[in-house]
């Protein structure tokens, strides 16, 4: 147990949502017997604002908890025995909301962003989605945004993400774009992304937390 406090508070340092991953990781097994059972009633919840089937619910649950505990494995072999300073108790430290924020969410299926969008809205940020690169267009020219983020493939094009960061850059704005798709289309459309002006492209949800306001 002391191992592991002293692993959430190196992650604090390093700026991760550490409280949530502790939170998501330690509801598991609670929230997990929660969907099993709901799911056998044909139940739906919603999320973010939009209506999950107790299936997508535990779905989405799985990836995001599968990430964390990825992430947290992978920060454990890198860094080692945190240092005096970042063993402090998590009761010392605090975690401020990004009060003020606002991030557009550009997917044709917004249903499947649910969690993480939660995650934002519980951190103070305004989220606002587009299902296509028109709305998002659209959306981005009426509002101020402080970070667009966008999935890859819509009907539109199987390159629409990169597409909508292209026409986003080309109007001049530096504000931050990040692509988020699945790993296979990370890999292969990394390079073209970058050089489009996105400023990352990830698969993983955890990652991207970390980056957003």
């Amino acid at each position: 147990m002391q191992d592991f406090a002293a692993l959430v508070s190196a992650l604090a340092s390093l700026a991760w949502p550490a409280v949530c991953a502790f939170l998501l990781i330690w509801l598991r097994g609670p929230v997990g017997e929660l969907i099993a059972s709901a799911k056998q009633r044909k139940f739906k919840i919603a999320i973010a604002g939009n209506e999950l089937s107790m299936e997508e619910a535990a779905e989405q649950q799985s990836q995001v908890v599968l990430d964390l505990q990825t992430k947290l494995a992978e920060l454990e072999k890198r860094l080692g025995p945190p240092p005096e300073a970042a063993a402090a108790p998590m009761a010392a430290r605090t975690v401020q909301p990004a009060r003020g924020h606002r991030v557009l969410w550009v997917d044709d299926v917004p249903r499947n962003n649910s969690y993480l969008i939660a995650a934002l809205q519980e951190r103070g940020v305004e989220v606002d989605t587009a299902l296509s690169t028109d709305e998002g267009l659209a959306r981005f020219a009426a509002q101020r945004y402080d970070v667009v983020v966008t999935d890859m493939g819509r009907p539109e094009g199987r390159t629409a993400g990169i597409d909508l960061v292209r026409r986003l850059r080309a109007l001049g704005t530096q504000v931050p774009l990040y692509i988020y798709c699945s790993m296979d289309a990370a890999k292969r459309w990394r390079d073209e992304a970058l050089q489009a002006g996105a400023s990352d492209i990830t698969a993983s949800g955890t990652s991207l937390l970390g980056v957003l306001p």
